[in-house]
């Protein structure tokens, strides 16, 4: 006993930095490989006026290649449930980097618009899987005052990809569109490589450092509480089979995921509307040369994030993490606030005003979407985080996946000089998440209410035992 309580008070501050040393480095390198994947989409959406022109074809038609990645995604999100548990993550993730290099390979040997189609929607079904495995990831083992900090980061290290992706195409893609593309399959390789090395205990749920592996079972065991707040219920049993009908049963019986899901369909899905039309809504705005559209659409992907990410920041100061309850009702007035940003770029008719209201917009409504991912992972048992967050974000797919189509469609058939109606009329379905958003706090309020109820009882039947 004496040896057990020496061990544990001269070691145990050791492991603790390693295994939070760990964590920062798979946290890192899991955001430099998401926004890697986002180069594409970058180069895509710079290079839309030269792809509409070499392809021949309408503003429809270019929607449609946002929502073959959309169902391309949900493809991956439904595989992503099957192979999650029964798969190396390490080699999964290494697979997926390889394989959206070679698509975009594809770019650069045909100019058929139905086989580019195809191969864009391929290009989803590889980026789905990190974009699944990081917010699960962190609402496991990130700290509880930092999540929210740390999901909203996600969304400034894929708008850093979607830059990278403008400059390549900046500087490559003048005389060829498709060179872009060539770029980035190339770094992308690059990346999958240093993937491939990198040892197989960064991507694991139970990460032990070197100093660990001579330990008894038992020590591990009381390690692996202590530093990854494990429990038995978060180990996955092997050789178990798993019942996914019992799985989406417990879901769909769950108010608070449903809802969260819609939610996050409609922020989220508007927000990827956005990103892939955004240059082109610039480049009718401005009537200017492309170095100009370039530096305002990086200047705003850069400013709206990293401002969503220092907004969190302060705002967890008052509300904590999203599964505090004090972030309920927040939730409805940051997503009002976003909605009036984001009708109003629409409406601006000067590039300041525009930029302003695109920041805006982006600072409210990254931190309303990272509040509901959190809320949608942590709303279910951690056994079924993984598999709820990836149908979640098959759904989301599936509900949002239109929208590019459709703002392409109301730009052909009202053929306007300047996209302003097809903006205003996209951007207004961020109204609907509000009625959606007071069902979701009124719900959570109840859980809570509930919840302390049971404690009181609990406290009061012990306090009766003694």
């Amino acid at each position: 006993m004496k040896n057990e309580n020496t061990i544990k008070s001269k070691e145990s501050p050791k492991r603790m930095r390693l295994s939070r040393c760990y964590r920062y480095f798979l946290f890192f390198i899991m955001i430099i490989i998401d926004s890697s994947m986002d180069i594409s989409n970058g180069i895509f959406s710079s290079a839309s006026k030269e792809i509409k022109n070499k392809l021949k074809i309408n503003n429809t038609k270019f929607g449609t290649f946002s929502t073959a990645t959309s169902i391309g995604k949900i493809v991956s999100s439904f595989l992503f449930i099957l192979i999650n548990q029964k798969i190396s993550r390490k080699w999964l993730i290494c697979t997926c980097i390889f394989l959206n290099a070679m698509f975009l390979f594809c770019f650069k040997i045909t100019e058929n618009v139905r086989i580019l189609i195809v191969i864009y929607g391929l290009l989803g079904v590889t980026k789905t899987v990190p974009g699944i495995y990081i917010p699960v990831w962190i609402n496991q083992f990130g700290h509880s005052e930092h999540k929210t900090v740390e999901i909203t980061s996600i969304l400034l290290f894929q708008s850093i990809g979607k830059i990278i992706g403008h400059l390549i195409n900046l500087m490559f893609g003048r005389k060829n569109w498709q060179n872009g593309f060539l770029i980035a399959g190339i770094i992308l390789i690059i990346l999958s490589f240093c993937c491939a090395i990198s040892n197989e205990e960064y991507f694991s749920r139970n990460l032990f450092p070197k100093e660990m592996q001579n330990i008894d079972n038992e020590n591990k065991k009381r390690i692996s509480c202590t530093i990854f707040e494990e429990t038995n219920e978060d180990k996955i049993i092997d050789n178990k089979e798993i019942d996914y009908g019992a799985e989406f049963a417990i879901l769909f019986k769950n108010p608070l995921y449903i809802l969260s899901l819609i939610c996050g369909s409609i922020v989220r899905g508007l927000i990827t509307c956005l990103n892939y039309w955004f240059p082109d809504f610039l480049r009718h705005l401005i009537q200017k040369q492309h170095l100009k559209v370039t530096i305002s659409f990086t200047f705003i992907s850069l400013i709206g994030p990293f401002g969503g990410i220092i907004f969190n920041g302060y705002l967890k100061r008052y509300i904590g993490s999203y599964e505090s309850r004090k972030a309920s009702w927040p939730i409805v007035v940051l997503q009002f606030i976003a909605s009036m940003f984001a009708i109003s770029i629409g409406l601006m008719n000067s590039l300041i005003s525009v930029c302003i209201s695109t920041i805006c917009y982006l600072i409210f409504n990254s931190s309303v979407l990272a509040l509901i991912q959190g809320i949608i992972i942590s709303c279910v048992d951690k056994n079924l985080s993984a598999t709820g967050f990836a149908f979640a974000n098959a759904c989301m797919q599936i509900l949002t996946g239109p929208l590019p189509i459709i703002y392409g469609l109301i730009n052909d058939k009202y053929k306007m000089t300047h996209p302003w109606l097809a903006m205003c009329s996209i951007m207004s379905i961020n109204l609907l998440a509000i009625p959606l958003l007071i069902c979701l706090a009124i719900f959570r309020n109840k859980k809570f209410d509930e919840e302390e109820k049971i404690k009181r009882k609990d406290n009061e039947e012990e306090l009766i035992e003694k």
